[in-house]
């Protein structure tokens, strides 16, 4: 979901807060407080624009009404890493890196997959429901206090940046060694950029992806995406990026004074590690992951103030981290039983599914029969299908709607006639770009 300013002032928001706090406490109100910060219409572009600028000024009055000090915001030793794709697999991997380390560790990640509780860890595992809604009711509770005139003149928060806020309140609470931070969207204006002095900044595959928000070139994007980059704070680049965005990243890690470097392939690193994580895209993500951990260690452990050399040899703790990393919905393969298997990954861009589609092609089994299940929000479809002109391997193609809504964390129980509209689109170009490019390809369409 798109993530943008979202405002609740005056008499209004005094009211809906009131009648919040008298209610019953449980997950499902949090679910339904929750759905109250979720915007209805569309994400705005980034820009100079006032309320895009208050993003900054916002998260600070959170934290300050939440007590969270900027000292307990560096003790929290972050690896903060932003990116187009690899994002949460990269995060995911330095958790388990450093939890493997003997760490107690915390990572908050987005999007969630099944319960928004995911999004906020502790050692590996999502935070349990009733702990989620103690920190979730304690930020609510603190930025509804003091209702004067300087309540009516902040914004609230966002959905995101109140995901945020709820992470870091429980994180400043945990007593934890190191805390992972994805940042949401972007990351110059991102609300996760409030943190002010992390230990280590990351930097992922930069692609064309919210391009109505960040820019339609590679450079306007990475940009946006190097917006973590701090004076003296070090930033790791992942190796394989599009020269263009290449060449931006290192502008900008320079301008912003921070020391970076580009990581080594993973090949390159001795120890004979497996990656826990499926599809050759993941070795970027994992060399990346293995330099912001070492550097990591070799800041916080061994007391040295640059950036160590690479590639190194990867201890036993390394190969462990890696090898049992776990991130659901990554070219994840579920055995349903003995006659059915399927394989899932979240791509929505064209390079992405170019991936997503090579992983299958190796993985599947040859003499099974395959399906496809296609499904997703408003993108570029004809630029996502265009990818299957070429690929023969499918006895039939489905497209089912969404049940999540944009406007709700609850699925939605009824098909809306736009939602079918959109099917119906993703068919019609199925039929017309990939079936009539490949008369093998069957033409299947499947609402349901």
């Amino acid at each position: 979901k798109l993530q943008f300013l979202y405002f609740i002032g005056g008499s209004q928001a005094r009211s809906f807060f009131r009648t919040m706090a008298s209610r019953s406490r449980d997950f499902s109100k949090v679910l339904e407080a929750i759905d109250s910060l979720i915007p209805k219409t569309s994400a705005k572009p980034l820009g100079p624009s006032p309320a895009q600028m208050s993003n900054a000024d916002a998260m600070a009055f959170g934290m300050k009404k939440l007590g969270i000090t900027e000292k307990q915001l560096k003790e929290l030793n972050v690896i903060h890493i932003a990116g187009t794709k690899g994002k949460g697999s990269t995060a995911s991997m330095c958790e388990s890196i450093l939890r493997h380390h003997g760490l107690k560790t915390a990572m908050f990640t987005s999007p969630h997959l099944i319960s928004v509780t995911e999004r906020v860890r502790i050692n590996g595992m999502p935070v349990s429901e009733e702990t989620f809604a103690t920190h979730f009711w304690s930020v609510w509770d603190k930025l509804r206090e003091d209702e004067s005139s300087e309540m009516e003149e902040v914004p609230k928060t966002t959905f995101f940046r109140f995901m945020t806020l709820v992470a870091l309140h429980c994180f400043t609470h945990e007593d934890i060694d190191v805390a992972v931070i994805e940042v949401g969207m972007g990351g110059r204006l991102d609300a996760t950029n409030s943190i002010p002095a992390p230990v280590v900044c990351g930097i992922t595959h930069i692609g064309l992806d919210h391009v109505e928000v960040l820019g339609n070139t590679l450079s306007l994007i990475a940009a946006e995406k190097a917006g973590i980059c701090k004076k003296d704070i070090p930033c790791l680049i992942a190796p394989g990026q599009h020269p263009e965005a290449q060449e931006q990243l290192v502008t900008s890690a320079t301008k912003a004074g921070a020391p970076h470097v580009t990581c080594p392939s993973f090949s390159e690193y001795s120890g004979d590690a497996k990656v826990g994580l499926e599809g050759v895209h993941q070795l970027d993500n994992a060399s990346l992951a293995v330099g912001l951990c070492h550097t990591w260690l070799q800041l916080k452990k061994e007391g040295k103030s640059s950036i160590p050399s690479f590639p190194f040899t990867l201890t036993d703790a390394f190969k462990s981290g890696l090898a049992e990393t776990r991130w659901d919905g990554r070219c994840q393969t579920i055995q349903v039983n003995d006659k059915l298997r399927v394989m899932i990954d979240g791509a929505h861009t064209d390079q992405s599914m170019k991936v997503a589609v090579n992983w299958f092609r190796e993985k599947a089994a040859p003499e099974r029969e395959k399906r496809l299940v296609f499904f997703c929000q408003q993108r570029d479809v004809e630029q996502l299908l265009s990818v299957f002109k070429d690929v023969s391997i499918f006895k039939k193609a489905h497209f089912t709607p969404l049940l999540s809504s944009k406007g709700s964390i609850h699925a939605s129980n009824v098909v809306s006639s736009e939602a079918l509209e959109w099917v119906q689109k993703q068919c019609d170009v199925w039929k017309a770009m990939v079936c009539n490019s490949n008369p093998q390809q069957p033409y299947t369409g499947a609402f349901g």
